[in-house]
């Protein structure tokens, strides 16, 4: 389903209030360091957290084929590479209720001050550009991009809203990212989802994190 596959890809979004982006005079030893894939894990959502008629998605999809273009900072940033990934990730998505409603979560580690920075950076990208085109392979889709209110929630909050023209009709996905410390939570999928489960999602982190 095309629009499961775009709701893995909008991971990243746009900064929107938040507590401090990191002591900028604090030496990297100072702060906590990252957690492994192995300590991420267990801090995602489950069936259990979700409720009734959640199932989670067993394929993972490739995305190596995705191109952006009409907005230069989202080609630039996907040309970064690994410049822009963190140290550790783990993940998870799940469909509800056997419909189109999809809720994908990425959970990533680093240095506070290095998530603090790099997040900034790539959610700065999206809202530059209000529209811009995606290309799936050979499928070329037109996505207008929408700064959202976040909950106050852990140390820096993040979130837009995306409505892609699907052949179909439009669709539209809300991207919600929290950090708490040395680990950033991001929720994409339904807005409603993204919304109610946001909450949960957080409150699984870790008081020290």
């Amino acid at each position: 389903m095309l629009a499961t596959a775009l709701c893995s890809v909008l991971i990243t979004g746009c900064g929107s209030g938040g507590g401090g982006g990191g002591d900028g005079d604090a030496k990297p030893t100072a702060e906590p360091k990252p957690v492994t894939e192995g300590a991420l894990r267990p801090l995602l959502l489950s069936q259990a957290d979700l409720g009734a008629g959640y199932v989670q998605a067993q394929e993972k999809s490739n995305f190596d084929d995705v191109s952006v273009e009409e907005c230069p900072p989202l080609e630039k940033l996907g040309q970064s590479g690994d410049d822009t990934q963190f140290v550790s990730k783990a993940e998870t998505s799940f469909t509800y209720d056997d419909t189109d409603a999809t809720l994908g979560e990425e959970l990533h580690s680093d240095r506070p001050t290095v998530l603090s920075s790099k997040l900034r950076e790539q959610f700065g990208a999206y809202i530059s550009c209000p529209t811009y085109k995606m290309n799936i392979g050979t499928t070329p889709i037109k996505v207008k991009i929408a700064k959202s209110a976040t909950p106050e929630l852990g140390d820096e909050q993040f979130a837009y809203t995306s409505t892609i023209e699907l052949p179909d009709g439009p669709q539209v996905l809300k991207t919600m990212a929290v950090r708490k410390g040395n680990i950033a939570v991001i929720l994409a999928g339904a807005p409603a989802l993204v919304d109610r489960h946001i909450n949960s999602a957080v409150g699984k982190l870790p008081a020290g994190s």
